[in-house]
């Protein structure tokens, strides 16, 4: 009887574990996953395509004037932001690709299986998408845009310089307006 309850104990802390590790991968305000689970999955994801050759697509996305927002709305409604955005860009990726918040006001996707070409056509969709959400704070209406920097996997590369090729391309978008793509 003792060994039958220290083996329930035991599992019983095996879950709590693997939940709170569950947890520690997910950004709290937004519910989508973290910095940490994408330096994971873009490991994972590097070693598979080394692998396998198959194009792999990584889209660095900004919500454009993001200061503003907190400045002249306050930080309650940077966070709805946030949230509204990540959760639209997670019901945007199939349950092969990622998506996760990076830091701040910045997001980062992984298409699998997608060349830079149709992630630009796919990142112009969501951005044109993200631009009609309809925020409105204080009775009044806010436009809210996000530009994307988008590449592909090459053969040169590390999961770092994919990542640094990405955030040149998301400030080629930056300095060409915003609320645009750019593909390098």
């Amino acid at each position: 009887a003792r060994i039958a309850v220290l083996e329930r104990e035991s599992r019983t802390l095996q879950e709590t574990l693997r939940e709170e590790q569950r947890m520690a991968m997910i950004d709290a305000l937004t519910g989508i996953p973290n910095r940490a689970a994408y330096d994971d999955r873009i490991e994972q994801e590097f070693r598979r395509w080394k692998r396998f050759a198959r194009p792999v697509s990584i889209l660095a996305w900004d919500i454009d004037r993001f200061k503003a927002i907190n400045d002249a709305y306050g930080h309650k409604a940077g966070d709805k932001v946030l949230r509204v955005i990540g959760q639209h860009l997670a019901r945007h990726v199939r349950d092969t690709d990622f998506v996760g918040r990076y830091g701040g006001e910045e997001f980062v996707m992984l298409l699998v299986g997608t060349s830079a070409e149709e992630a630009r056509v796919v990142a112009d969709k969501i951005r044109l998408e993200i631009a009609q959400l309809g925020f409105h704070f204080h009775d009044q209406p806010v436009t809210v845009t996000a530009s994307c920097g988008i590449t592909q996997f090459n053969d040169a590369d590390t999961p770092d310089t994919i990542f640094d090729r990405a955030d040149r391309a998301l400030y080629q978008a930056k300095q060409a307006g915003r609320n645009c793509c750019v593909a390098a």
